[in-house]
């Protein structure tokens, strides 16, 4: 059976956008597009937050926020990498306070911005993630050209965790309690980089019951898994840390029904009187966190309910206004 096969064929990328910042980076930002680089990179869904966005005396191409609400800072060029867009890159990280991850995106990267970005990831401190990414465009025959995203740096979350770990414990070793939360948050991180999940983990070397994945909505609200070895349960839970976190509570528990509609089943709602801060939780306590062979499906468990709490919580925090006078917010606890 004989079939008719097309050749791939490259086409220059002022061809189809003519000009970087004024046809490019628009069309990067749309949510189509924009899900295209997203899904390459294996980091979830992106939100745009501007375009063109002034730094100082450059300007960030596309500032966005991704699943967990964190700064995620894409720059684009045209042809191949040099140091001016390595240095505006350096110069967008040094006034960041938060964690903030930099997709790069080129024609073609030379060898030694290659390299510095495999030593960024490697090197800088916890929260800072680095992608290197080269943009083609193809066809086949004379068809429509598409777009192709070609990662070839990136960040290897578990590598820098095991190098962590070891300068760690050099200086301190860990005691038995401590090495067995290590080795079970380590492997969950494992399974997050093995399913390329958007997810990470955040917290330095998670060593205790509690792992962290940044803050949700807005700061003061965060966003972690549990694991309880004695009680034989896990869970995935939203602590809110901050000096209204009665009132912001309140204002959840308001939409108690049509939130747990949305995540699928019930939800612990603890207002925590007696402390500061409030906790909005699900827990699983058929499982047992010791037992290694369960580790897989209750990682697929955390998984899956951080990614709900992510979907149903992340923008109804986020329109919290918490701090304006205008919210007339009167914290019970003060």
């Amino acid at each position: 059976m004989n079939v008719a096969l097309g050749r791939l064929s490259s086409v220059p990328l002022r061809e189809v956008w003519p000009h970087e910042a004024n046809d490019f980076t628009p069309w990067l930002a749309k949510a189509e597009n924009l899900s295209l680089l997203s899904e390459t990179l294996g980091i979830g869904d992106l939100e745009v937050q501007g375009t063109e966005v002034p730094v100082g005396g450059f300007y960030i191409d596309i500032l966005a926020r991704d699943i967990n609400g964190d700064v995620v800072v894409i720059e684009n060029q045209f042809g191949s990498t040099n140091h001016v867009h390595l240095g505006q890159i350096l110069t967008y990280l040094a006034g960041q306070e938060g964690r903030a991850s930099v997709i790069w995106i080129a024609e073609s990267f030379r060898e030694e911005h290659r390299a510095a970005i495999d030593w960024l990831n490697a090197s800088t401190v916890e929260g800072f993630d680095f992608f290197a990414v080269e943009l083609e465009v193809l066809r086949i025959g004379s068809s429509d050209p598409a777009p192709q995203f070609d990662v070839v740096a990136k960040p290897n979350a578990w590598s820098r965790g095991v190098t962590r770990t070891t300068r760690e414990t050099v200086n301190k070793p860990l005691d038995d309690r401590q090495k067995a939360y290590h080795d079970y948050w380590m492997a969950l991180a494992e399974y997050l980089n093995s399913c390329r999940s958007p997810i990470r983990i955040r917290t330095a070397t998670p060593k205790d019951y509690w792992c962290g994945f940044g803050q949700i909505g807005q700061s003061a609200f965060a966003l972690g898994a549990t694991a309880v070895f004695r009680d034989r349960k896990i869970g995935v839970e939203i602590f809110i840390n901050h000096r209204c976190a009665k009132a912001a509570f309140d204002r959840l528990y308001d939409e108690k029904k049509v939130i747990e509609s949305e995540f699928g089943g019930a939800l612990e709602w603890q207002r925590l009187n007696d402390k500061k801060g409030c906790r909005i939780a699900v827990f699983r306590s058929d499982c047992d966190p010791k037992n290694k062979t369960e580790w897989p499906q209750q990682h697929a468990w955390i998984i899956e309910n951080v990614t709900k709490f992510a979907r149903v919580f992340a923008d109804r925090i986020a329109a919290l206004d918490l701090d304006s006078e205008s919210a007339q917010i009167e914290d019970p606890a003060s």
